[in-house]
């Protein structure tokens, strides 16, 4: 009976090291698709322009380039930019990406038409610099 606890409470413990382990290393996949298409979706717009002297800044041209605006746990949008002519937004569902993934998030990833990547945490008021979880 002794031994069936001591096994019992080391189980117990591994448990609680390698769940949290395996859950972070599961949303920093996640977002690490996301990321990618954010990054193909930069280099789309590029060649849109060099194509044809313009941006795609609502989401309607780059199909046709090969953009993927929605993946399993995010869903990206295309928005003329404040600063320049587009910024692409990557909203991060860990739950899944559904219709309510942009309006319930749990992070958001940008970049713009000058390379600069934004992180915003769900919750949180302003933008941190660089993409991280």
């Amino acid at each position: 009976m002794i031994e069936m606890m001591v096994t019992l409470v080391i189980v117990t413990l591994l448990a609680s090291v390698a769940i949290p382990l395996y859950q972070n290393y599961t949303k920093k996949a996640k977002a690490a698709e996301a990321w990618t298409e954010l990054e193909h979706i930069a280099t789309l717009e590029d060649q849109l322009f060099t194509d044809t002297r313009q941006y795609d800044t609502n989401g309607t041209k780059l199909p046709a380039y090969g953009a993927k605006f929605t993946g399993k746990y995010f869903v990206i949008q295309i928005t003329a930019g404040t600063g320049g002519p587009w910024i692409a937004s990557a909203y991060l569902c860990f739950g899944g990406a559904d219709a309510n993934c942009t309006a319930n998030f749990d992070y958001r990833f940008t970049i713009d038409q000058s390379g600069t990547k934004t992180s915003l945490p769900q919750g949180a008021s302003e933008p941190e610099p660089g993409w991280k979880l």
